[in-house]
């Protein structure tokens, strides 16, 4: 049973990209947002840990570290992990 584990997980690590790997080493890490409207900077912030992102949707979501508040966008952010 263990060795099937094992190779059930190397097979389903071998079969993931890096930036699959990286996405979920870098779950509850905190992650510096800019979001913008045109050129504009509409939010910069940053968040407790997990970002989400809402099914069929260019949206996101995330706790902000500073205020403690839900923290809805959607269209072009940048988000990066710290």
């Amino acid at each position: 049973m263990k060795a099937m584990i094992i190779v059930g997980s190397a097979l389903f690590l071998g079969a993931c990209k890096n930036a699959d790997i990286a996405q979920l080493e870098s779950l509850g890490s905190k992650h510096k947002i800019t979001c913008y409207s045109g050129d504009r900077v509409i939010y910069e912030g940053e968040s407790n840990g997990n970002i989400s992102n809402e099914q069929k949707s260019d949206g996101w979501y995330w706790q902000d570290s500073v205020t403690h508040k839900l923290v809805e966008a959607t269209g072009p952010c940048i988000i990066l992990q710290e």
